[in-house]
């Protein structure tokens, strides 16, 4: 008889993995992921984290994330993948993106100097925080975090990774970032962390203006996107996956469009930030590249309205 299937098992593997060496930071971020391991539950047993962790590998849920017809939906919102790698010490939780969490903060710090070792006294807004990789290396960096994730499933996770380890700095909003625009996120946030999601929107133009809004006059937006070189795209005009190359993965819907380097300055331009450093790209030959900004906002200006979705955004 076949042994049934592990927790390592069923995890995905690693989609999406920033091929470069460490950076003199990762070991000290990799050691503060290491708060979150079995032996540091506060509010939950041993066994029980262990099966809740495991059970959640299984989920399949379209009704209660409010889908009609889960098969034109993105399948990681029906579906339950872990996000990122999770060292819990009894146990390893493989995610998606591997440890992408801890190697794309590295670049904000080691490589871009946007961002300090301890984030003591800041307020950081973890956009697209899926489960939670991110958000709590924030919080284990000092800061008080708001983690948004439009996806039920992902933010009922991150509560209960909050819950079991009684990580009093996050808070967990389960909403769309099109919805961070009530009086609570409005001018409150040191950082924004914006990573893995701007090449996932409708309307990146609108998220970003949301983004600007939601920052503090002085703040810092910390964006990480799918990119392409500019050399392969015509007049810096975004292009889906798909029409770039119908055979690679992520022409499968995953993503909405791709940005060039200077796309997305201009795009920040637009809605006020302020880009006193060029976009980085990471791997930039291949259509899988990681783009990386830090956007200031100076104080609060007025935006390039024309053709915008919302007319009336702040």
């Amino acid at each position: 008889m076949a042994s049934a299937p592990t927790l390592l098992d069923q995890c995905q593997p690693a989609a999406v993995v920033l091929n470069q060496p460490a950076l003199p930071c990762y070991a000290h971020l990799h050691e503060l992921m290491r708060r979150y391991q079995v032996e540091d539950l506060v509010n939950e047993s041993a066994a029980k984290f262990a099966a809740r962790i495991e059970g959640m590998q299984r989920q399949r849920d379209s009704a209660g994330e409010g889908f009609v017809d889960p098969n034109v939906q993105e399948r990681s919102a029906v579906d339950f993948h872990w996000g990122h790698h999770h060292d819990f010490g009894d146990f390893v939780v493989q995610g998606r993106m591997g440890k992408h969490h801890m190697s794309m903060l590295a670049v904000f710090i080691d490589e871009l100097k946007a961002l300090p070792l301890s984030l003591q006294g800041m307020r950081v807004l973890d956009i697209g925080c899926w489960t939670g990789g991110t958000s709590l290396l924030l919080a284990a960096m000092g800061a008080t975090v708001v983690a948004v994730e439009e996806v039920k499933k992902y933010a009922e996770c991150v509560t209960y990774l909050k819950h079991a380890f009684n990580a009093e700095r996050v808070s967990v909003e389960s909403k769309s970032l099109y919805d961070c625009t009530s009086a609570e996120f409005q001018d409150s946030f040191d950082i924004v962390l914006c990573a893995g999601v701007l090449h996932h929107l409708s309307d990146p133009k609108l998220a970003l203006r949301i983004l600007f809004n939601c920052l503090k006059d002085g703040g810092t937006c910390l964006l990480e996107t799918v990119a392409v070189d500019s050399g392969q795209l015509v007049d810096l005009v975004t292009k889906s996956p798909k029409e770039l190359d119908p055979n690679s993965p992520q022409s499968s819907g995953w993503n909405a469009m791709l940005f060039t380097p200077q796309k997305l300055e201009d795009l920040l331009g637009d809605v006020g930030f302020r880009v006193d450093q060029p976009c980085k790209p990471i791997q930039h030959k291949t259509p899988d590249a990681r783009l990386f900004s830090v956007a200031k906002r100076v104080g609060h200006v007025d935006m390039r309205r024309a053709g915008l979705s919302v007319a009336d955004i702040r």
